[in-house]
Protein backbone atom coordinates (compact mmCIF):
# COMPACT_ATOMS: atom_id res chain seq x y z
CA UNK A 1 0.00 0.00 0.00
CA UNK A 2 0.91 2.97 -0.90
CA UNK A 3 1.92 5.92 2.44
CA UNK A 4 -0.46 8.37 0.87
CA UNK A 5 -3.68 8.78 2.90
CA UNK A 6 -6.50 7.82 1.38
CA UNK A 7 -9.41 9.95 0.21
CA UNK A 8 -13.54 8.61 1.06
CA UNK A 9 -16.37 10.56 -0.29
CA UNK A 10 -19.18 9.90 1.82
CA UNK A 11 -23.05 10.94 0.10
CA UNK A 12 -25.30 10.67 2.43
CA UNK A 13 -28.29 13.59 2.49
CA UNK A 14 -29.12 12.48 6.48
CA UNK A 15 -26.23 15.25 8.13
CA UNK A 16 -26.48 13.20 11.65
CA UNK A 17 -25.42 10.06 9.65
CA UNK A 18 -23.17 11.85 7.36
CA UNK A 19 -21.20 13.66 10.07
CA UNK A 20 -21.02 10.79 12.11
CA UNK A 21 -19.36 8.49 9.60
CA UNK A 22 -16.94 11.19 8.51
CA UNK A 23 -15.75 11.83 12.18
CA UNK A 24 -15.06 8.14 12.67
CA UNK A 25 -13.37 7.79 9.79
CA UNK A 26 -10.99 11.03 9.84
CA UNK A 27 -9.89 9.46 13.68
CA UNK A 28 -9.07 6.59 11.56
CA UNK A 29 -6.80 8.13 9.63
CA UNK A 30 -9.04 8.87 6.64
CA UNK A 31 -9.54 12.06 4.28
CA UNK A 32 -13.04 12.53 4.29
CA UNK A 33 -15.09 14.57 1.88
CA UNK A 34 -18.88 14.78 2.63
CA UNK A 35 -21.44 15.23 0.00
CA UNK A 36 -25.48 15.73 0.61
CA UNK A 37 -26.73 14.47 -2.96
CA UNK A 38 -25.62 12.68 -5.73
CA UNK A 39 -25.22 15.44 -7.57
CA UNK A 40 -22.81 17.18 -5.24
CA UNK A 41 -21.07 14.09 -4.76
CA UNK A 42 -20.12 13.54 -8.50
CA UNK A 43 -18.77 17.00 -8.28
CA UNK A 44 -16.50 16.30 -5.23
CA UNK A 45 -15.55 13.24 -7.39
CA UNK A 46 -14.61 15.11 -10.19
CA UNK A 47 -12.32 17.41 -8.02
CA UNK A 48 -10.81 14.94 -5.14
CA UNK A 49 -10.35 11.68 -7.06
CA UNK A 50 -11.01 9.73 -3.72
CA UNK A 51 -9.91 6.27 -3.47
CA UNK A 52 -13.54 4.90 -2.37
CA UNK A 53 -17.04 6.36 -2.01
CA UNK A 54 -19.85 4.99 0.65
CA UNK A 55 -23.07 5.97 -0.34
CA UNK A 56 -26.73 6.20 0.52
CA UNK A 57 -29.10 5.07 -2.02
CA UNK A 58 -32.16 7.44 -1.49
CA UNK A 59 -31.53 10.78 -2.00
CA UNK A 60 -32.87 13.86 -3.25
CA UNK A 61 -32.25 15.14 -6.66
CA UNK A 62 -29.87 12.42 -7.79
CA UNK A 63 -30.12 8.98 -5.67
CA UNK A 64 -27.14 6.66 -5.26
CA UNK A 65 -27.72 4.83 -8.50
CA UNK A 66 -27.71 8.29 -10.32
CA UNK A 67 -24.25 8.66 -8.58
CA UNK A 68 -23.15 5.11 -9.79
CA UNK A 69 -24.11 5.12 -12.86
CA UNK A 70 -22.34 8.78 -13.90
CA UNK A 71 -19.41 7.71 -12.20
CA UNK A 72 -19.05 4.60 -13.97
CA UNK A 73 -19.91 6.23 -17.27
CA UNK A 74 -17.57 9.03 -16.58
CA UNK A 75 -15.16 7.13 -19.45
CA UNK A 76 -11.21 8.41 -19.86
CA UNK A 77 -11.42 9.09 -16.14
CA UNK A 78 -8.65 6.05 -14.75
CA UNK A 79 -10.69 6.00 -11.12
CA UNK A 80 -14.12 5.75 -12.35
CA UNK A 81 -13.89 1.69 -11.36
CA UNK A 82 -13.11 3.33 -7.74
CA UNK A 83 -14.75 1.30 -5.02
CA UNK A 84 -18.33 1.82 -4.19
CA UNK A 85 -20.25 0.84 -1.32
CA UNK A 86 -23.62 1.11 -0.78
CA UNK A 87 -26.00 2.22 2.36
CA UNK A 88 -29.03 0.47 2.59
CA UNK A 89 -32.00 -0.05 5.27
CA UNK A 90 -32.51 -3.29 6.69
CA UNK A 91 -34.56 -5.73 4.54
CA UNK A 92 -34.00 -3.53 1.35
CA UNK A 93 -32.89 -6.80 -1.14
CA UNK A 94 -34.10 -5.43 -3.97
CA UNK A 95 -31.71 -2.72 -3.79
CA UNK A 96 -28.78 -4.47 -2.53
CA UNK A 97 -29.37 -6.49 -5.86
CA UNK A 98 -29.87 -3.52 -8.18
CA UNK A 99 -26.80 -1.90 -6.72
CA UNK A 100 -24.68 -4.71 -6.82
CA UNK A 101 -25.86 -5.23 -10.69
CA UNK A 102 -24.73 -1.84 -11.16
CA UNK A 103 -21.14 -2.31 -10.36
CA UNK A 104 -21.48 -1.49 -6.52
CA UNK A 105 -18.79 -3.26 -5.01
CA UNK A 106 -20.52 -3.96 -2.01
CA UNK A 107 -23.10 -2.44 0.44
CA UNK A 108 -23.93 -2.08 4.58
CA UNK A 109 -27.10 -2.10 6.08
CA UNK A 110 -28.19 0.72 8.62
CA UNK A 111 -27.82 1.02 11.33
CA UNK A 112 -23.75 1.09 10.41
CA UNK A 113 -21.69 -1.54 12.13
CA UNK A 114 -18.89 1.03 12.37
CA UNK A 115 -16.44 -2.24 12.69
CA UNK A 116 -17.52 -4.00 9.69
CA UNK A 117 -17.46 0.19 7.58
CA UNK A 118 -13.76 -0.04 8.89
CA UNK A 119 -12.83 -3.41 7.59
CA UNK A 120 -15.01 -2.86 4.40
CA UNK A 121 -13.06 -0.05 3.73
CA UNK A 122 -9.60 -1.64 4.10
CA UNK A 123 -10.29 -4.84 2.20
CA UNK A 124 -11.47 -2.48 -0.77
CA UNK A 125 -8.92 -0.07 -1.11
CA UNK A 126 -6.05 -2.80 -0.65
CA UNK A 127 -7.42 -4.45 -3.44
CA UNK A 128 -7.59 -1.64 -5.55
CA UNK A 129 -4.26 -0.13 -4.39
CA UNK A 130 -3.13 -3.57 -5.40
CA UNK A 131 -5.04 -3.52 -9.08
CA UNK A 132 -3.40 -0.07 -9.55
CA UNK A 133 0.16 -0.73 -8.55
CA UNK A 134 0.37 -4.04 -11.09
CA UNK A 135 -1.24 -1.00 -13.89
CA UNK A 136 1.12 1.12 -13.06
CA UNK A 137 4.17 -1.39 -13.14
CA UNK A 138 2.76 -2.35 -16.33
CA UNK A 139 3.65 1.45 -17.15
CA UNK A 140 6.82 1.77 -16.22
CA UNK A 141 7.57 -1.69 -17.83
CA UNK A 142 6.31 -0.16 -21.10
CA UNK A 143 8.49 3.51 -20.11
CA UNK A 144 11.46 1.59 -19.84
CA UNK A 145 10.78 -0.09 -22.66
CA UNK A 146 10.38 2.87 -24.70
CA UNK A 147 13.80 4.28 -25.07
CA UNK A 148 15.37 0.63 -26.20
CA UNK A 149 12.61 1.04 -29.29
CA UNK A 150 14.98 3.11 -31.47
CA UNK A 151 18.06 0.95 -32.26
CA UNK A 152 21.35 1.35 -30.60
CA UNK A 153 22.98 2.65 -33.89
CA UNK A 154 20.71 5.35 -34.43
CA UNK A 155 22.90 7.61 -32.35
CA UNK A 156 26.06 5.97 -33.49
CA UNK A 157 25.12 7.48 -37.01
CA UNK A 158 24.09 10.47 -35.81
CA UNK A 159 27.68 11.35 -33.87
CA UNK A 160 29.42 10.23 -37.52
CA UNK A 161 27.42 12.33 -39.30
CA UNK A 162 28.00 15.22 -36.55
CA UNK A 163 31.98 14.02 -36.62
CA UNK A 164 32.36 14.08 -40.26
CA UNK A 165 30.45 17.35 -40.97
CA UNK A 166 32.24 19.39 -38.26
CA UNK A 167 35.62 18.25 -39.82
CA UNK A 168 34.67 18.98 -43.24
CA UNK A 169 33.64 22.72 -41.83
CA UNK A 170 37.08 23.77 -41.24
CA UNK A 171 37.90 22.81 -44.89
CA UNK A 172 40.87 20.25 -43.94
CA UNK A 173 41.39 19.65 -47.79
CA UNK A 174 41.55 23.24 -48.77
CA UNK A 175 39.54 25.80 -49.44
CA UNK A 176 35.85 24.99 -51.08
CA UNK A 177 35.44 26.43 -54.49
CA UNK A 178 32.33 27.96 -53.16
CA UNK A 179 31.40 29.22 -49.97
CA UNK A 180 27.80 28.39 -50.37
CA UNK A 181 28.97 24.51 -49.84
CA UNK A 182 30.31 25.53 -46.76
CA UNK A 183 26.82 27.12 -45.30
CA UNK A 184 25.14 24.26 -46.49
CA UNK A 185 27.54 22.12 -44.37
CA UNK A 186 26.82 24.44 -40.91
CA UNK A 187 22.99 23.34 -41.89
CA UNK A 188 23.53 19.64 -41.99
CA UNK A 189 25.69 20.16 -38.41
CA UNK A 190 22.91 22.41 -36.70
CA UNK A 191 20.16 19.46 -37.93
CA UNK A 192 21.79 16.50 -37.15
CA UNK A 193 22.48 18.11 -33.32
CA UNK A 194 19.38 19.26 -32.84
CA UNK A 195 17.60 15.74 -34.20
CA UNK A 196 19.61 14.08 -31.49
CA UNK A 197 18.76 16.48 -28.35
CA UNK A 198 15.03 15.88 -29.84
CA UNK A 199 15.52 12.06 -29.48
CA UNK A 200 17.27 12.24 -26.59
CA UNK A 201 14.63 14.68 -24.68
CA UNK A 202 12.11 12.81 -25.65
CA UNK A 203 13.03 9.28 -24.29
CA UNK A 204 13.24 11.46 -20.60
CA UNK A 205 10.99 9.89 -18.08
CA UNK A 206 9.68 13.10 -17.34
CA UNK A 207 8.57 13.47 -20.87
CA UNK A 208 6.97 10.12 -21.16
CA UNK A 209 5.31 10.62 -17.88
CA UNK A 210 3.91 13.75 -19.40
CA UNK A 211 2.84 12.15 -23.21
CA UNK A 212 1.47 8.48 -21.10
CA UNK A 213 -0.99 10.33 -18.83
CA UNK A 214 -3.58 7.95 -18.77
CA UNK A 215 -5.83 10.71 -17.44
CA UNK A 216 -5.13 12.93 -20.18
CA UNK A 217 -6.92 12.17 -23.91
CA UNK A 218 -6.24 13.74 -27.31
CA UNK A 219 -9.25 15.86 -28.52
CA UNK A 220 -10.57 18.05 -31.13
CA UNK A 221 -12.23 21.51 -29.81
CA UNK A 222 -14.70 21.74 -33.02
CA UNK A 223 -15.48 17.92 -31.13
CA UNK A 224 -15.35 18.52 -27.55
CA UNK A 225 -17.77 21.32 -28.16
CA UNK A 226 -20.47 19.32 -30.24
CA UNK A 227 -20.26 16.28 -27.60
CA UNK A 228 -20.40 18.88 -24.29
CA UNK A 229 -23.90 20.70 -26.29
CA UNK A 230 -25.15 17.47 -27.10
CA UNK A 231 -24.77 15.84 -23.33
CA UNK A 232 -26.56 18.40 -21.73
CA UNK A 233 -29.77 20.00 -20.51
CA UNK A 234 -31.66 21.05 -23.81
CA UNK A 235 -32.98 24.09 -23.02
CA UNK A 236 -29.32 25.13 -22.12
CA UNK A 237 -28.05 23.65 -25.37
CA UNK A 238 -30.64 25.39 -27.29
CA UNK A 239 -29.06 28.93 -25.78
CA UNK A 240 -25.44 28.00 -26.86
CA UNK A 241 -24.33 28.94 -30.55
CA UNK A 242 -21.00 27.61 -31.66
CA UNK A 243 -19.68 30.34 -34.27
CA UNK A 244 -16.92 29.62 -37.03
CA UNK A 245 -17.16 25.61 -36.69
CA UNK A 246 -15.29 25.10 -40.18
CA UNK A 247 -12.15 27.54 -38.61
CA UNK A 248 -12.49 25.73 -35.20
CA UNK A 249 -12.30 22.21 -37.07
CA UNK A 250 -8.83 23.42 -38.63
CA UNK A 251 -6.95 24.15 -34.90
CA UNK A 252 -4.86 21.70 -33.54
CA UNK A 253 -6.20 18.89 -31.72
CA UNK A 254 -4.80 18.77 -27.52
CA UNK A 255 -3.37 16.54 -24.72
CA UNK A 256 -5.95 17.23 -21.74
CA UNK A 257 -8.01 15.92 -19.28
CA UNK A 258 -11.54 15.71 -20.89
CA UNK A 259 -13.06 15.63 -17.24
CA UNK A 260 -11.49 18.54 -16.05
CA UNK A 261 -12.92 20.18 -19.38
CA UNK A 262 -16.25 19.26 -18.94
CA UNK A 263 -16.32 20.55 -15.63
CA UNK A 264 -14.99 24.11 -16.12
CA UNK A 265 -16.88 24.80 -19.44
CA UNK A 266 -20.52 22.96 -17.15
CA UNK A 267 -19.81 25.48 -14.33
CA UNK A 268 -19.05 28.33 -16.44
CA UNK A 269 -22.11 28.01 -18.96
CA UNK A 270 -24.42 27.40 -16.75
CA UNK A 271 -23.66 30.28 -14.38
CA UNK A 272 -23.46 32.66 -16.61
CA UNK A 273 -26.73 31.51 -18.56
CA UNK A 274 -28.46 31.44 -14.81
CA UNK A 275 -28.26 35.14 -14.47
CA UNK A 276 -30.71 36.24 -17.34
CA UNK A 277 -32.95 33.68 -18.53
CA UNK A 278 -33.19 34.86 -22.45
CA UNK A 279 -29.84 35.22 -22.81
CA UNK A 280 -27.39 33.16 -25.49
CA UNK A 281 -23.56 32.38 -25.09
CA UNK A 282 -21.69 32.48 -28.35
CA UNK A 283 -18.52 29.90 -28.31
CA UNK A 284 -15.92 30.17 -30.57
CA UNK A 285 -11.77 29.20 -30.50
CA UNK A 286 -8.76 30.97 -32.20
CA UNK A 287 -5.06 30.38 -32.24
CA UNK A 288 -3.61 33.27 -30.99
CA UNK A 289 -0.44 34.95 -31.60
CA UNK A 290 1.25 32.69 -29.28
CA UNK A 291 0.42 29.70 -30.36
CA UNK A 292 -2.61 29.11 -27.78
CA UNK A 293 -5.93 28.29 -28.44
CA UNK A 294 -8.00 30.65 -27.08
CA UNK A 295 -11.91 29.72 -26.52
CA UNK A 296 -13.95 32.89 -26.27
CA UNK A 297 -17.34 32.87 -24.68
CA UNK A 298 -19.73 35.93 -25.77
CA UNK A 299 -22.25 36.40 -23.55
CA UNK A 300 -25.19 38.10 -25.34
CA UNK A 301 -28.71 39.47 -23.96
CA UNK A 302 -31.03 42.46 -24.38
CA UNK A 303 -30.10 44.14 -21.28
CA UNK A 304 -26.65 46.42 -21.58
CA UNK A 305 -26.29 46.22 -17.41
CA UNK A 306 -26.51 42.53 -17.46
CA UNK A 307 -22.41 40.85 -17.69
CA UNK A 308 -21.22 38.12 -16.78
CA UNK A 309 -21.12 36.62 -13.25
CA UNK A 310 -19.36 33.55 -12.52
CA UNK A 311 -17.54 32.03 -9.92
CA UNK A 312 -14.09 32.58 -11.24
CA UNK A 313 -12.24 31.15 -8.16
CA UNK A 314 -13.61 27.97 -8.92
CA UNK A 315 -13.65 27.51 -12.59
CA UNK A 316 -10.34 29.05 -12.74
CA UNK A 317 -8.78 26.18 -9.90
CA UNK A 318 -10.49 23.30 -11.91
CA UNK A 319 -8.38 25.18 -14.98
CA UNK A 320 -5.02 24.97 -13.13
CA UNK A 321 -4.90 21.82 -12.49
CA UNK A 322 -4.50 21.69 -16.86
CA UNK A 323 -2.13 24.60 -16.63
CA UNK A 324 -4.90 26.70 -18.80
CA UNK A 325 -6.28 30.23 -17.80
CA UNK A 326 -9.42 31.41 -17.43
CA UNK A 327 -10.44 35.01 -17.80
CA UNK A 328 -13.02 37.69 -17.82
CA UNK A 329 -11.72 40.47 -20.15
CA UNK A 330 -11.52 43.98 -18.04
CA UNK A 331 -12.26 45.82 -21.12
CA UNK A 332 -15.48 43.29 -22.30
CA UNK A 333 -17.84 42.51 -19.62
CA UNK A 334 -20.02 40.21 -21.45
CA UNK A 335 -16.51 38.04 -22.76
CA UNK A 336 -14.64 35.16 -21.09
CA UNK A 337 -11.90 33.22 -22.10
CA UNK A 338 -9.78 30.04 -21.50
CA UNK A 339 -6.72 29.44 -22.84
CA UNK A 340 -4.74 26.44 -23.93
CA UNK A 341 -1.27 26.40 -23.50
CA UNK A 342 1.14 25.61 -26.44
CA UNK A 343 2.39 22.50 -25.42
CA UNK A 344 -0.98 21.28 -25.05
CA UNK A 345 -1.43 21.17 -29.04
CA UNK A 346 -0.51 18.27 -30.86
Amino acid sequence: MSDKKIKILCVEDEIDIRSNIADILRDEGYEVFEAGNGYQGYELFIQERPDLIISDIMMPELDGYGLLKMIRDTAGLKNSAVPFIFLTALGQKDSIIKGVDMSANDYLVKPIDFDLLIAKIKEKTENFQRVEDVHLGQISNLKNQVSVVLPKDVFSYLDLIIKTVANLKNEPFGPFPHRGYLDEIKKIYLNCVSLRSVITNSLDESVIDFKLNVEEEIISIHDFLEDFIKNIDKDIADRIILENLHNVNLLPKIKIDRISLIEAFGVLIYEILAVDHDSKIKISAMLDHLKRIVIIFYFENNNSQITIDVDENRISKILDKQNCRFEILSNKENTAIIVIPEYRLV
